[in-house]
């Protein structure tokens, strides 16, 4: 037997051949033929690129045959990802902590096994830009929903990047949070660009942004089918949040909006229009401007409320809609006394006012004594302010409108001026 090896080049790539000759006995029935040539190529050099019609078909991305499997708990020098198969690049078994500079290339498809995860410290970034028709995946290996812990990032770096990715089958406890995808948290500012990807199929949320971590750059994703909400974040944060992204199928069909941690929000709040409607969950307390525009439409969740504070804040409210653009604030479905109240506590600002809203399906119960569906109260000596005008109130389980009389300024039409319905303890309560 013969052995011979020799290179040469196909389409720019260099190509080993190596011929085996094996010598036949004369008695072949193909006399003439003294040998037989076995070619193997072995390609030195493979554009995956060539190969994107391969790479992105669905049982391409769940072989995970020739995977390699990362069994390190962290990541603490640079590195980055290539993608070295047609199939699924790389299975992590644990949550990875990286505290360096992590590069994912476009075409990479990573498996994480039950209850793993890939976290990013504050040390560290994850720069995960895919392509249009090369997307990088982030998937389960079970396949199954709330499986792995989705990706953390605890990191404010601003190469913080993820686009023309797809992230789905996220959800599994998280001690950061709950999603496919999690930035920052209470105690952990973060901060990510996310464009052109897919958030799909959490068992939970598809993205839970941290109160003050940013999400910039948030354009062309599509978040669907979800189990939970496709958002959630701290109120204070809105101003991340646009219609420049496709939403759709999740569980809960919302913008989730929640209140502070820390109690009291600080911050101006404002929110404006969007084609996702938003919920409210929990309390939010405001110490400082909110404001909601013309159009703007709110979902108050079961037992939430809306507190302004004007002792330990200076908190006002102005929800100006208009008659062919009003502000709606109501229960995500049809009763009364799904939600609280918006209640002024000690509250004499000029700015409160409510112009041109629908209100209805509070007036649910709580811990405070004075109860109405909007309430104004004058705590610890305080004060109260009030305009109210071509509103509709309705649906409450107390009051429409309680105003604590004692201290208190409020438009004297207030009666006149509005329509009201179905308010369990009067249409306005005067104390």
């Amino acid at each position: 037997m013969h052995q011979g090896r020799e290179t040469f080049q196909i389409n720019g790539r260099i190509v080993w051949v190596i011929a085996i000759n094996i010598m036949l006995m004369k008695t072949l029935i193909l006399p003439k033929l003294s040998t037989i040539t076995l070619v193997l190529l072995f390609l030195a050099s493979c554009s995956k690129q060539e190969d994107s019609a391969l790479t992105n078909l669905k049982v391409e991305r769940t072989d995970n045959s020739r995977a390699m499997r990362m069994e390190q708990k962290s990541i603490s020098t640079d590195m980055v990802l290539g993608d070295h198969v047609n199939g699924v690049d790389y299975i992590i078994k644990e949550n990875v902590e990286v505290s360096a500079n992590l590069t994912i290339m476009p075409g990479v498809t990573i498996q994480f096994e039950d209850n793993a995860g890939l976290q990013i410290n504050q040390s560290g970034s994850i720069r995960a830009i895919g392509a249009n028709g090369n997307l990088i995946y982030f998937t389960s290996k079970s396949g199954k929903r709330s499986s792995w812990k989705g990706i953390t990032i605890l990191s404010t770096s601003n190469k913080n990047s993820i686009s023309y990715a797809k992230i789905e089958h996220g959800g599994a406890d998280n001690s950061f949070g709950t999603g496919n995808l999690i930035i920052g948290n209470a105690r952990n500012l973060a901060s990510l660009e996310l464009s052109n990807s897919e958030i799909t199929a959490s068992g939970t949320i598809g993205i839970t942004l941290g109160e003050a971590s940013k999400l910039t750059g948030f354009v062309a994703n599509k978040i669907h089918t979800n189990s939970s909400y496709p958002v959630s974040l701290c109120i204070a944060d809105a101003g991340n949040m646009n219609d420049l992204n496709e939403l759709r199928n999740n569980g809960k069909e919302f913008f989730r909006f929640t209140g502070s941690s820390s109690g009291i929000i600080s911050k101006e709040i404002t929110l404006g229009k969007l084609l996702e409607p938003v919920l409210i969950t929990g309390t939010v307390v405001a110490g400082n401007k909110f404001n909601l525009l013309a159009g703007t439409r709110i979902a108050m969740d079961e037992h939430a409320e809306i507190i302004i504070d004007g002792i330990a804040g200076n908190g006002s409210f102005s929800a100006i809609g208009t008659s062919s653009q009003p502000i709606t604030i109501a229960a995500p479905f049809t009763g009364s006394g799904v939600w609280n109240s918006i209640r002024f506590r000690s509250s004499n600002s000029a700015l409160n006012r409510i112009e041109y809203c629908n209100i209805s399906g509070g007036g649910g119960s709580n811990s405070h004594i004075n109860n109405g569906m909007i309430t104004v109260v004058n705590d610890n000596g305080g004060s109260g302010n009030i305009t109210i005008r071509n509103s509709s109130i309705t649906n409450s389980a107390a009051s429409g409108i309680f105003i604590q009389n004692s201290a208190s300024v409020y438009n004297k039409d207030i009666v006149s001026s509005n329509s009201f319905s179905n308010n369990a303890n009067g249409n306005v309560y005067f104390e």
